[in-house]
């Protein structure tokens, strides 16, 4: 049976040699210019576009024929900037003919002359590289074509072969030369390299690889050097990609430089701030579909950051997961993401405005979708001192939420929850803020007053806005603000200076400066359309009661407050003058109220009119205020007061 079943075998094998010789023999006598018609016909129904050979087409034949394709073309969009997106002056290849009956095309030599490449989009987004209905596309899994039938090239040629870039949306216009070049051990290998110009900015790219030959070889990594200069910008990638046909296995070191992350908008989906300069390097690996960037870490003006991030596609939007680490924060290098320029020079005129006025792209905002986290406890803050911050970023479709915003003050924290709506033309936003037994000595941390300072604070915040810049949000914004502080003290001096009782506060300077307990602190303000309004601003102390009224207009950033010192000690030496604060908020301007010294004595206010509205104001529980509470204590008493008879309650006065 075996020795039947080969000769069976040889003669089936005779019968396939006798069939090739026979097909090799017809096509040496064979025109195959009469191929072209029928074969341009086929490619240009597949496409829907015109592909035609308009020159010769001929072939030496043997086991490895060798092809030549002369002036080949395929048409551009009917929108395209050119007639034709692909041209070619000659393509000549061979063919080893036995890897075929093995399943695999073998070409041990291509050349190629003047191959020329259109790739651009149109103003819609539309692009000439896309084909036919994309709606009849098959999905990637049906339409993937096995490995084995990719060509392998053995040996690669490319004279003056160019490949051009145009989108006139981002005003992006690249000029590539391609071409091969001869490495050390005559190993070939393709090199592309060009400039052009990216939204007004000069913008030059330089890729090199291995050999044709590693495409190929699994046990051989192919090597990559990518080089690219985009102003003053400058990346570089280099490194090797185990897979490069399936862009997997990559173990590439990513390094770049610039004076400004925002100049990458322009190639990026997402918004990016203005930034002071930087210096970021990373190793690039893949898994799956997701892009890492492992062991990111650089320099952000003075900042230090580390950490992961991740870049994939979720539902065909950009999606981006990052876990960022600031060994060092200066807040000054952020402050592009409220709209203020992190690099100010000293040559641009001084801002009349306080509020940055530079509005957010919201196109920007809903351009990806994502997760960060953030976190930093060493921090540089020219005004509240931070000890340590942590924050969770969410971007899903436009919805940004920022939750939660943590800011730790020495035992306290002030936690906050952002949310914006990018989804519209406007961005619509919510603050709710909280803060939690922050101590007043950590405020005044660095100042003469420190050493004095006493006593915690606590409040809310709760605004809703709309408006495209933080000068539109504070302008439109409506909500409330409430602080308390208690269990304080406050430097005698500061409440000198404060009531501008010159002679005492010379004294204060020039000899001790002793504390005094603050029993209470109370600040309540309602925001209405941009106006901040005093409900109730009182400061409770040993010494004096300070009042203030008025309010804030954020749309213009014009001051008008009020503020009255009330001793509680009887002098006839001292009297004191309400301070007014009109001008800006950049520039304050206080000054005495021209009226009429009020003695001391007669500086006595109705605390228990004044604080009554105050009980139902403060939610005592909800800022986690003890039931002993000193400004529990004080609305309590000065309510309850309120409810005495005026003639009983000066005989308790007196007792």
């Amino acid at each position: 049976m075996l020795r039947f079943l080969k000769w069976i075998a040889i003669a089936f094998g005779a019968l396939i040699g006798i069939l090739v010789l026979t097909v090799v023999f017809v096509l040496a006598f064979f025109d195959l210019n009469r191929l072209c018609e029928p074969l341009s016909a086929a490619v240009s129904k597949s496409l829907g576009r015109e592909f035609a050979i308009r020159g010769d087409l001929t072939a030496d034949w043997s086991w490895t024929p060798r092809f030549t394709i002369n002036d080949v073309k395929l048409a551009n969009a009917r929108w395209g900037s050119e007639p034709n997106m692909f041209v070619l002056d000659r393509l000549a290849f061979a063919v080893r003919i036995p890897e075929l009956f093995k399943g695999r095309i073998v070409l041990p030599e291509v050349s190629v002359s003047k191959p020329r490449v259109l790739l651009e989009r149109n103003a819609k987004g539309m692009a000439n590289w896309e084909f036919g209905d994309r709606k009849k596309e098959p999905d990637r899994a049906e339409g993937q074509i096995s490995e084995r039938w990719i060509p392998k090239i053995n040996r690669l040629a490319i004279e003056d072969g160019r490949l051009m870039f145009l989108d006139p949306s981002t005003d992006t216009r690249l000029d590539m030369k391609v071409s091969t070049v001869v490495g050390a051990s005559d190993e070939q290998a393709v090199e592309l390299s060009g400039e052009g110009r990216l939204q007004q900015e000069r913008f030059i790219l330089k890729v090199r690889g291995g050999s044709v030959l590693d495409l190929w070889q699994k046990d051989r990594p192919f090597p990559v050097n990518v080089e690219l200069k985009y102003g003053k910008t400058e990346a570089k990638v280099s490194g090797t990609v185990a897979e490069p046909l399936e862009l997997q296995g990559p173990d590439l070191r990513f390094e770049a430089k610039g004076p400004d992350l925002a100049a990458l908008a322009a190639v990026a989906p997402m918004w990016i701030p203005e930034t002071p300069p930087y210096r970021f390097s990373g190793k690039i690996t893949r898994d799956g579909e997701r892009w890492l960037l492992k062991g990111f870490e650089g320099r952000l003006g003075d900042s230090d950051l580390t950490g992961d991030l991740m870049f994939t596609m979720r539902d065909e939007r950009p999606y981006v997961q990052g876990d960022l680490v600031a060994r060092k924060l200066d807040f000054k290098d952020f402050v592009g993401i409220f709209g203020a320029d992190p690099t100010p020079s000293p040559e641009e005129p001084e801002r009349p405005r306080l509020l940055p006025d530079k509005p957010y792209p919201v196109e920007g905002l809903r351009g990806a979708d994502g997760e960060i986290t953030f976190r930093s406890d060493n921090i540089v803050t020219p005004w509240v001192p931070v000890d340590d911050i942590s924050v969770h970023l969410k971007m899903d479709r436009g919805m940004v939420t920022i939750q939660p915003v943590k800011l730790t003050v020495g035992f306290g924290a002030i936690d906050s929850n952002v949310t914006l709506n990018a989804r519209g033309d406007t961005l619509q936003t919510e603050v709710k803020g909280k803060i939690d037994k922050v101590p007043f000595k950590r405020l005044l941390a660095g100042t003469p007053f420190e050493e004095e300072a006493a006593g915690t604070f606590f409040g809310r915040i709760h605004l809703a806005t709309i408006g495209n810049s933080v000068a539109e949000m504070t302008a439109h914004s409506d909500g409330g603000i409430l602080i308390l502080m208690e269990q304080g003290r406050i430097s005698n001096l500061m409440m000198e200076i404060f009531g501008i009782d010159f002679a005492e506060s010379l004294q204060k300077l020039i000899g001790k400066d002793p504390s005094i307990p603050v029993r209470c602190t109370i600040a309540d303000f309602i925001v209405s359309d941009g106006v901040v309004k005093t409900q109730l601003f009182l400061m409770d102390t040993t010494d004096t009661n300070v009042l203030m009224e008025g309010q804030v207009n954020l749309a213009t950033e014009d001051l008008d407050l009020r503020l009255s010192a009330h001793p509680k000690d009887v002098s006839p030496f001292s009297a004191r003058n309400p301070i007014k604060i009109k001008g800006s908020l950049k520039k304050p301007r206080p000054y005495p109220e021209p009226a009429p010294l009020i003695a001391r004595g007669a500086a006595s206010i109705a605390l228990g009119a004044l604080l009554t509205p105050a009980a139902a104001l403060i939610p005592w529980i909800e800022l986690g205020l003890a039931e002993d509470s000193e400004c529990h204590a004080l609305v309590d008493a000065a309510t309850s007061k309120e409810k005495i008879p005026q003639k009983e309650r000066k005989q308790q006065e007196r007792r």
